[in-house]
């Protein structure tokens, strides 16, 4: 699926055709439930979106959603942890955000290895298309019609959507969950008898 045919999709479930200025609006707040989260919802973490990137100032990439590991260059057993910010200070080994720019402990320095989560790729016209698009359309189509349920004043439909979208997450969190363990064999940890 591309961004044009769910643009399609979208003015399909709503029966309207006047929805077209809408649609940057509708894909910039569904983008922001993707990757944010809702009360009804966790935001959207999945191997997919894994990225590697060198740290050499501070400044995370524009495609930053969240670390998954920060590390000493070269050296990715060598992990730094997260504090608090009023933390950072005194803690070694340790690293915190001042908004977009990591802060370090004492005694670290910058170049650092991240391993984040990033963003998909920027949905800019109708033949465009991202991982998550192409994989899991559901989440998208079902974010976009919960912001399209809110303009046109549907709250039956808004419900709806906000659930399907909710289950859709979901089982795209389950199936990544499923697939970092696929191929592995069970083995039994047997206790030492004394």
């Amino acid at each position: 699926m591309n961004y044009g045919q769910l643009k399609a999709a979208v003015k399909g479930y709503l029966h309207r055709t006047d929805v077209d200025p809408m649609m940057p609006t509708f894909l910039a707040l569904a983008e922001q439930r993707i990757y944010k989260g809702e009360a009804n919802s966790s935001a959207l973490r999945v191997s997919a979106m894994l990225k590697p990137a060198e740290l050499v100032d501070g400044i995370v990439p524009a495609d930053f959603l969240h670390a998954k590991r920060v590390s000493v260059a070269g050296d990715e057993r060598k992990t730094l942890e997260y504090r608090p910010l009023s933390d950072v200070a005194t803690s070694c080994g340790a690293y915190s955000w001042q908004g977009a720019l990591m802060v370090l402990g004492p005694h670290q320095t910058f170049p650092l290895d991240l391993l984040y989560y990033a963003k998909f790729g920027e949905l800019t016209d109708d033949a465009s298309s991202n991982w998550l698009l192409t994989n899991a359309p559901n989440v998208y189509l079902t974010s976009m019609l919960v912001e399209a349920a809110r303009w046109a004043r549907d709250d039956a439909l808004g419900i709806r959507e906000a659930s399907n979208y909710a289950s859709a997450v979901e089982s795209l969190l389950s199936a990544d969950r499923a697939a970092q363990i696929s191929g592995s064999v069970l083995r039994m940890k047997v206790k030492n008898a004394r």
